[in-house]
């Protein structure tokens, strides 16, 4: 029997299990076919990959271990890589990319899809690099290079390669014509969506609405309709499900998201959802469309499969449907935690059954963690209910401390032992070694605070983003109305900026112009430009800004129109116009305005420069410790991290506890909190925890079900009261 830290018989467990048995089951079959298709690193076929490729630069059998060698060196058919955390993914991703080239792939047959465009860009920048460096001086020469057969620069440069987001974005664009729609369509970020619903929402005459139940605000309207497409999931079942106070607007729900894809359609709007969507459609039912992507793309990679959501999944099988196009998936399905961004954790346990030829290929060798650290590790995995076996392991030669587990008397506390343990490693560690990382933001409100008043210095990551800043998004709107005049949710976010003009009178407006052949002239008709004396300057500017020559100017015409508004409705406008340069900055990278405003709706800049401390010259500004969201820390590392307010109720989250699927990401989202650790992990938890939500106060289940031996406990009074009241059998 394993000794546990607390008696996990207190805690109770979802009774939805067998509601889902038959899911399970199948998934289980899934995973168990794949498995049975498992490719081991064998030295012998290793040898006689390599030795039948003559004349490779890059010396792949010395980079890589045997079982990223393997993949890399897999070019054929369907593969899936299960890449434990800390495994070399991305390098492997990297020598795969070198390895099809120098065996005469060409780069145009290559397509590399990954969830950011940075992503993307390390693998391609890595690979050229590696090529590069491999060649000797006199290979490097001018004369050589016109005829070696060695990949060139410009070669890695035709790799498709981004986002799902900008990889359709781009078809429907480039394809436009074969396809029957606009090519000028602008995308809706997901604050545009949820104003274009409440626009429509209000000018719509629906039913007269109940007293008993407020109707939904925009942002839920706006995350129940993209939950809904991603998952596959009809409006109906999703509101009782998940919304049942909401249940009565079931009808008038439905209808208003008929509404607002009709509404799109007509103004050539596409929000995140409908890129890849629209595409899906006329993969389906276009044939020539289909054969000329599966013709185009012959070698095709997955980076963070385990995220992928419906309608990318069907995106990637019906490229990859011929047995003749390559395609390698690499992931961990003990990272699958964006459910809630309609990531479906069901599409990496399916692969096999997807493609009933596949091979596995897994990547076990952790090169971030201590081997303590991934002792525990491997037994959060154990716990995990389904998934590919797998035992991440390190040849490291020294063994590490135990994770700590802590537990203070109330949060103020806990974050004093927090920024106690932070300053006892100081004189080994930087604070930028050092990472807290919380299940939801407000978590680490003492932490920071605690930290203010001991002159730590650190970072939060999140808040609001670049993109979701007002003033950057007005700017924003007058560069799409420029681009896309149909652009009605622009139209009325720049309207209502002025004094004298309301959403009445801004439909109006907006109406006349579509009307007009989308000129601007009903800008100066006297029954608007009475409403405000701003109209006739913002058409002078709009029409100046037409006939400018670079994406530069026009950015400047119209912050020397918007800066004197923004003036008047915002006190902080000096420190707000900061992030304004991150405008110019960008707006001189693009020629043209399509890509300068596709880049910035699929891969935004991260952080406002306004919040940021620009001081020059001062080299501990670097030097700060990460307060981030688990959610927010996947993919990074620090050598020393703090999981904090391990308390059941808040990790895992209260609204999980009653769902076997919910509570089991919960448990991959602590998985991945403690994969982060590379030198020392310390976990935390308060005696207790009381909000409007209820009264928590036990230790974190995935902290109890764990055997004592994988971990350090640091005996408080309270938790020697509860040890001793839970009667652990190690005790």
């Amino acid at each position: 029997m394993i000794s546990t830290i607390f008696n996990i018989q207190s805690y109770s467990y979802p009774q939805n299990f067998v509601e889902i048995k038959p899911k399970l089951a199948r998934l289980e079959q899934a995973i168990k076919k794949l498995e049975a298709n498992l490719v081991e690193a064998n030295n012998e076929i290793l040898e006689e990959r390599l030795r039948n490729e003559l004349g490779l630069k890059v010396d792949y059998a010395r980079e890589l271990n045997a079982n990223q060698l393997l993949a890399a060196t897999t070019i054929e058919g369907k593969a899936l890589v299960i890449a434990g955390a800390g495994s070399g993914k991305t390098k492997t991703l990297t020598y795969r990319t070198s390895y099809l080239l120098e065996n005469g792939i060409a780069p145009k047959q290559i397509l590399l899809l990954t969830f950011t465009r940075k992503a993307a860009n390390e693998i391609k920048s890595r690979a050229k690099a590696l090529l590069t460096n491999s060649l000797s001086d006199d290979e490097l020469s001018e004369d050589v290079l016109s005829t070696h057969t060695m990949p060139t620069s410009k070669a890695l440069n035709d790799i498709t390669s981004g986002t799902f987001h900008s990889f359709c974005n781009r078809l429907l664009r480039q394809y436009s014509k074969l396809l029957g729609i606009n090519p000028r369509f602008t995308i809706l970020d997901t604050g545009d969506s949820e104003d274009a619903i409440d626009l429509i929402y209000k000018e719509k005459k629906y039913p007269a609405q109940t007293k008993k139940q407020a109707f939904p605000r925009k942002r839920t309207l706006q995350n129940l309709f993209s939950t809904s497409r991603n998952r596959r999931i009809p409006i109906r079942n999703l509101v009782e499900d998940n919304y049942p106070d909401i249940a009565i607007h079931i009808p008038i729900i439905e209808q208003l998201a008929i509404d607002f894809h009709e509404y799109k359609r007509a103004n050539h709007l596409y929000d995140f959802d409908d890129i890849i969507s629209q595409v899906v459609r006329h993969l389906k039912s276009n044939d020539k469309f289909r054969q000329l992507l599966q013709e185009n793309y012959r070698y095709i990679m997955v980076d963070e499969y385990q995220d992928t959501n419906i309608p990318q999944k069907q995106l990637i099988d019906l490229i990859c449907a011929p047995a003749s196009v390559s395609l390698m998936v690499v992931g961990d399905d003990n990272q699958s935690i964006y459910a809630f961004r309609g990531a479906n954790y069901e599409n990496i346990l399916l692969f096999g059954e997807t493609y009933p030829e596949a091979r596995l290929i897994k990547l076990e060798q952790n090169y971030r963690s201590t081997p303590a650290i991934l002792n525990y590790i491997n037994a959060l995995s154990a716990n995990i209910t389904l998934g590919y076996q797998k035992q991440l392991y390190s040849n490291a030669t020294i063994t590490g401390d135990k994770p700590v587990f802590s537990r203070a008397s109330d949060e103020t506390r806990e974050a004093k032992y927090i920024a106690d343990k932070i300053v006892e490693h100081k004189a080994d560690f930087d604070y930028s070694d050092c990472a807290v990382l919380c299940r939801t933001s407000f978590q680490s409100n003492y932490v920071q605070l605690e930290f203010m008043e001991r002159r730590i210095p650190f970072i939060v990551v999140g808040g609001i983003k670049f993109i979701e800043r007002r003033h950057v998004k007005d700017v924003l709107a007058f560069v799409k109305i420029l681009y896309n005049p149909n652009d009605t949710i622009a139209w009325h976010r720049i309207l209502t900026l002025f004094k004298g003009v309301g959403a009445v009178t801004a439909t109006r407006l907006t109406q006349a112009i579509n009307s007009d052949d989308n000129s601007f002239e009903p800008l100066l008709l006297p029954k608007f430009s009475k409403k405000s004396p701003q109209l006739e300057p913002l058409y002078t500017t709009l029409t100046k800004a037409q006939q400018a020559q670079s994406v530069e100017t026009i950015i400047e015409l119209i912050l020397d129109f918007y800066i004197p508004v923004l003036k008047t409705v915002e006190e902080n406008w000096r420190e707000r116009s900061e992030d304004f340069r991150v405008l110019k900055n960008l707006a001189t990278e693009y020629r043209s305005l399509d890509d300068f405003l596709e880049n910035l709706a699929l891969d935004p800049p991260n952080d406002s420069v306004a919040a940021m401390d620009t001081t020059e010259g001062n080299d501990s500004d670097e030097d700060k410790v990460t307060i981030s969201t688990i959610h927010s820390a996947k993919g990074l590392e620090w050598p020393i991290v703090f999981v904090n307010s391990l308390v059941d109720g808040m990790t895992p989250h209260y609204r999980s506890l009653d769902d076997f699927e919910e509570l089991e990401e919960e448990r991959k989202l602590f998985y991945v909190a403690c994969s982060r650790a590379k030198n020392k992990l310390y976990l935390t938890a308060p005696d207790y925890f009381a909000s409007y939500s209820g009264y928590f106060d036990k230790p974190s289940r995935f902290i109890a079900e764990l055997s004592a031996d994988e971990v350090e406990v640091k005996r408080s009074r309270k938790l020697l009261e509860t040890l001793a009241s839970d009667d652990p059998v190690w005790w």
